[in-house]
């Protein structure tokens, strides 16, 4: 509409009889009065909302003005401080959300209500209903030509998205879809007549029993055997991806579903539907950009893909339709990959080597910021893969920028063979590492122990190494654990629930023995006959002792931290302890907690320092914790924060001797 057309009519000069019945009315906010223009060649209502209130005291100018034509509308609002605004709102929005703004309104004259019922031309409605019938069929037009154009852009992104590929239904029935033989039983053990699924044709087995896994004698294929009188339904669904090429600069994932019902089993209900289109989009600089649309049958008119993501009910409930894992279509992945960022990633060769379902936008993503995924790939190393790739931790613990896989793996070729033999994943080539640090010969055989017997930490096969060979390790551990596994605690639960927990408690036992001066030369002190006897008593044992145990480990300690970190300034000293005793003292004298870090001191996991007052070297004042060059945290009385005569202190400590601490290189 021509708004300035339109504000020329904005005030008519209207005024109002002070005797009108309509003006006293509490109820009415908004008094109205209507006339019908001609604004710019179209025929327009126009609407003029008064304040009532101030109608009555003498003011008449209006509050709002409403332009209403056949096919559109706008409204110019007057704010108090004299400032105009121009609304899109429909009338019944123009005051306060979901407050029904004409309820408030009244006409100031049944001609002003007889005028907007004839321009409005809604049967059975008149006055303010009629309006409102005009504005929601605008509206209802204004939705559909958005929709209309929404939909056209859709309609121009799927264009060229190719069509499916001409093996993809072949290679689903071969390779995605489990195979079955369906067969008659017949007791006796005597040969049955079946049908299998892969091959499609009629079979006979025998000693075949209900959901046993097998092989079709007439394919050769991994089929299950189902008993026909017990196998009602049989259900199957899977995801299916296919990556295939949009443009030169562009891929597209297509996620399809497959639902196939065997109900009847030489004539099964197969079904296959593409849920989920995702556009890849790369530059030059190897940025990618991904455009996720899905296919939603309850949206939409002339197209029903929708931008976005498929909404869900919980991110912690699984949902079919919004799993992107599955099964990847490889067979055109060479022409689809070629000349792009990922023509050398081995995307293919993951796919097969692995065999499973699989998410691929994280393998492209990965793959642009590691490429040498391309080389744990083929090596074999697809768990190593998938750790960078998925979990990121590998990247970690693999140098992603080694020249080679002695760099990258820090392995030389034979402890290579051994990760290829094993598949080694992230957790076992850490263990690998580490024993290479400590002179190790690292096999096959414990590197797969330490994996199928789930140990959780790499110390509890590190430590025990310290005194035995592996060999010794791993008969020990599964002997104690056969003979323990029914061994109940007080509250009646298993306390070797796996050889892992029972690796565990040995690695304790080895460790609190190591600090009591267990004599682990003699053969029955170092693998007790029953573990964890020889644990608890150990344990009661470091109980008792351990105060005095980390005591004399302080006391060791004490003259290096002096020398590292004593300094005395401006009536303020920084010792180290000297016993635990001290440290105990410390955290009760000043109501803080350093008093719990006794044993992380003496382990020499962190420093500890006492800030005391030079006239009063024995009475607590400030306690500091410090990591290598770095002060952790530094608390007075009730966890109080340093004085500036502290911080002062602190800083030229600092600039005098932490600053000059040496930090272990990392591992």
């Amino acid at each position: 509409m021509n708004k300035r057309e339109c504000r020329k009519l904005a005030d008519p000069g209207l005024r109002f009889s002070p005797g009108s019945g309509v003006l006293f009315v509490e109820k009415i906010e908004h008094i109205v009065r209507s006339a019908v223009k001609n604004i710019a060649g179209r025929r327009t209502l126009v609407l003029y909302f008064y304040n009532r209130k101030e109608v009555t005291e003498g003011y008449a100018e209006p509050v709002y003005t409403l332009f209403q034509c056949r096919d559109d509308y706008i409204t110019l609002e007057q704010s108090a401080d004299g400032k105009e605004k121009w609304r899109e709102a429909s009338l019944d929005n123009l005051g306060a959300r979901y407050a029904y703004f004409t309820k408030g309104c009244a006409f100031y004259l049944h001609s002003d209500e007889l005028a907007v019922t004839r321009f409005c031309k809604i049967p059975e409605a008149a006055g303010f209903d009629a309006l409102n019938a005009l504005q929601a069929a605008i509206m209802c037009v204004r939705l559909n030509r958005r929709i209309v154009e929404r939909e056209r852009k859709i309609i121009e992104r799927m264009k060229p998205v190719p069509v499916i590929p001409r093996g993809l239904k072949g290679w689903i029935h071969r390779e995605v879809l489990p195979h079955y033989v369906f067969y008659d039983y017949t007791r006796g053990g005597k040969p049955m007549k079946g049908y299998c699924t892969a091959c499609r044709s009629d079979v006979i087995v025998s000693g075949a029993k209900h959901n046993s896994p097998g092989i079709c004698p007439c394919c050769k294929k991994k089929v299950t055997f189902k008993a026909s009188g017990r196998a009602k339904r049989v259900w199957d669904r899977a995801t299916v991806q296919v990556l295939q090429r949009v443009n030169n600069n562009e891929l597209v994932l297509r996620i399809f579903k497959l639902n196939n019902w065997l109900r009847d089993w030489r004539q099964p209900g197969f079904s296959m539907y593409e849920s989920t289109r995702v556009f890849i989009r790369y530059n030059d600089a190897k940025e990618l950009k991904v455009e996720v649309y899905y296919y939603d049958y309850c949206k939409g008119t002339s197209i029903h893909w929708v931008k976005g993501e498929r909404p869900r009910f919980s991110h912690y409930q699984y949902n079919f339709e919004c799993d992107y894992c599955g099964r990847l279509y490889c067979d055109n992945l060479d022409s689809t990959l070629d000349g792009t960022p990922w023509q050398y990633s081995q995307l293919g060769l993951f796919a097969r080597i692995d065999d499973s379902p699989m998410e691929v936008i994280p393998y492209l993503r990965a793959y642009i910021k590691y490429p040498a995924i391309e080389y744990l790939v083929k090596l074999g190393l697809t768990n190593l893969a998938c750790s960078v790739i998925y979990t990121h931790d590998g990247a970690k613990q693999i140098n992603m920028d080694g020249a080679n896989y002695k760099d990258a793996l820090g392995a030389d070729a034979e402890g290579l063979s051994v990760l290829q033999t094993i598949n080694a994943d992230i957790k076992q080539l850490e263990l690998y590492q580490h024993l290479v640090t400590q002179g190790i010969r690292a096999d096959g055989k414990l590197l797969t122990w330490y994996r199928e017997r789930n140990v959780l930490r790499k110390e509890d096969i590190l430590v025990p190494l310290a005194l035995m060979t592996p060999v010794n390790l791993m008969r020990y551990i599964d002997e104690q654990f056969e003979r323990s596994k029914g061994y109940r605690t007080q509250y009646g639960g298993r306390r070797y629930e796996s050889p892992g927990k029972t690796a565990a408690d040995y690695r304790d036992y080895l460790s609190i023995g190591g600090k009591l001066g267990f004599n682990f030369s003699d053969g029955f002190v170092l693998f007790p006959k029953k573990l964890p006897e020889a644990h608890d008593q150990a344990a009661n044992l470091y109980e008792d002792k351990k105060i005095s145990i980390f005591s004399e480990m302080i006391q060791k300690a004490h003259s290096a931290l002096q020398a590292q970190y004593r300094f005395t300034k401006g009536g303020l000293t920084l010792t180290a302890p000297k016993s635990a005793d001290e440290i105990i003292n410390e955290g009760h004298t000043l109501h803080h907690c350093v008093h719990t870090y006794v044993e992380r001191v003496a382990g020499g996991e962190c420093v500890v320092l006492f800030i005391r007052r030079t006239d009063a070297i024995n009475e607590p004042f400030y306690t500091l914790e410090v990591q290598g060059n770095r002060v952790i945290q530094i608390h007075g009385n009730h966890h109080c924060k340093p004085t500036p005569e502290v911080e002062k202190f602190l800083e030229q400590w600092k600039r005098k001797k932490l600053a000059t601490v040496c930090v272990p290189a990392a591992a």
